[in-house]
């Protein structure tokens, strides 16, 4: 009984879980770095914009080192490189907590962290988990992108109580350790590749825990299932097909329909990471304090545990485009929401920003992730979406420092959320382009 319940285990679920717990890690680097960044300009009593340039490093280190990490990823596997990025954030973040100037900070955390966090980022997510479910992948990468909200709701909080209690370096030593532990032991034990698109063992419903070897279910059930294209038996025992090779990546970067996915990504994330890290800064100079601040941003992530999977799904019924224009509408309103109405004093701005954030948090990752996995083979997802990955780099690291510009020039983040806005509305335009070329031209692969 068990050897059958086994036979039937869809190993695509192992590897979710593994993609939920890298989220997690994800989710609690980003979403704690406001926590952080308040912390470091009053410990080392910098500028706003001169201590938020050390998270805006980690995202141009992000953006630098994207495309080579997906190159990485499609020829190494996760089962490498994943565990080598979790030995990279232990070491990045234990040395930042011994920096003694802030310069310091640019390079263990700017450089490490910021090559270890984006090896496990949802781009690195999307390419491994996506090609294991072909009929359901925007549900499954809504599911395993929770992952990044559980990390907003655990960690969040978790850095700022500790922040309290122990200060930002012990702080940091023990969110080294537990990220690299969420990373690297599971990964090197229980990951591993998704089966070929032809394999008869691949199928959305039922992939064996054997689908390294697809023939040995058809030795054993005595019935192979039938692939899309019609071969004689002898084809099917003799002539297995082979994993192809990823395609050129002169082929990649001369595809419009990539770049203006990096487009969307870019602009929407720039809108998003304009006002992240300042979000605590912004709070408190509105009134409340640095606790009530951080666990709004928990709030936000539990909210983002739920809704998630819930976009996800919309997005395989209703199309890609049309989710990503209602939720990222949604998110511009909740930046200007609270931008108009938060007083310090009052909770229910905060309550109505939680709703509105947590409902729309991390869907620019996910649904321009799920549009590049309807695109492009996965052979080459891995390559294709670190260049999209550079685009959030990119915006990582240009947010910040302009948030942070403009708050030394003006004294508040007015003008910073409008920017937020506006450029999010560029980003809804880019991917509607974006999907107009997709259809236009052939498929790849």
């Amino acid at each position: 009984m068990l050897a059958a319940a086994r036979s039937r285990l869809h190993y695509g679920w192992v590897v979710f879980v593994l993609s939920l717990g890298n989220m997690t890690v994800e989710g609690g680097t980003k979403n704690s770095e406001s926590v952080y960044f308040h912390a470091l300009r009053d410990a080392f009593g910098r500028s706003a914009t001169y201590t938020s340039a050390v998270f805006s490093t980690a995202g141009l280190i992000g953006a630098l080192s994207a495309p080579l990490l997906g190159i990485l990823l499609d020829r190494w596997g996760a089962r490498v490189l994943f565990p080598l990025a979790g030995a990279t954030i232990l070491f990045a973040w234990w040395a930042s907590s011994y920096a003694t100037d802030l310069w310091q900070m640019f390079i263990f955390y700017g450089i490490f962290a910021g090559i270890g966090h984006t090896a496990i980022s949802s781009f690195s997510m999307t390419a491994t988990l996506a090609p294991w479910f072909p009929q359901t992948r925007g549900r499954m990468l809504g599911l395993a992108d929770s992952g990044n909200p559980i990390g907003q709701a655990i960690f969040a909080p978790l850095a700022g109580y500790l922040t309290g209690q122990v200060g930002w370096r012990w702080a940091y030593r023990i969110f080294g350790l537990i990220f690299a532990v969420l990373i690297a032991l599971p990964n090197v034990l229980l990951q591993r590749r998704a089966p070929e698109p032809d394999d008869p063992s691949h199928d959305s419903r039922d992939l064996s825990s054997h689908s390294h070897d697809p023939s040995r279910h058809s030795r054993e059930s005595g019935n192979p299932e039938p692939s899309t294209h019609p071969t004689t038996p002898e084809e099917t025992a003799h002539s297995r097909p082979r994993r192809q090779q990823a395609p050129a990546l002169s082929t990649s970067v001369r595809d419009p329909t990539m770049w203006l996915l990096v487009l969307t990504r870019i602009t929407g994330s720039v809108g998003v990471q304009l006002i992240r890290v300042h979000l605590v800064s912004f709070f408190v100079l509105a009134g409340y304090t640095a606790q009530q601040a951080a666990n709004t941003m928990g709030a936000v992530g539990l909210v983002s545990l739920f809704a998630r999977p819930l976009v996800g799904l919309a997005t395989d019924r209703w199309g890609r485009e049309s989710v990503y224009t209602v939720g990222m509408s949604i998110a511009a309103a909740s930046v200007l929401f609270v931008l108009y109405f938060g007083d310090g004093t009052s909770f229910w701005p905060l309550a109505i920003y939680v709703l509105f954030a947590g409902v729309t948090d991390g869907i620019s990752g996910l649904i321009v992730g799920a549009k590049a996995a309807d695109l492009f083979p996965a052979e080459s997802l891995g390559t294709v979406m670190g260049f999209v990955e550079m685009g959030r780099g990119s915006a990582i690291f240009l947010g910040p420092i302009i948030g942070g510009i403009m708050f030394d020039l003006q004294g508040d983040y007015i003008q910073a959320f409008i920017l937020s806005s506006a450029l999010t509305f560029g980003s809804v335009c880019a991917m509607w382009v974006a999907d107009f070329t997709g259809r236009r031209r052939q498929p790849a692969g």
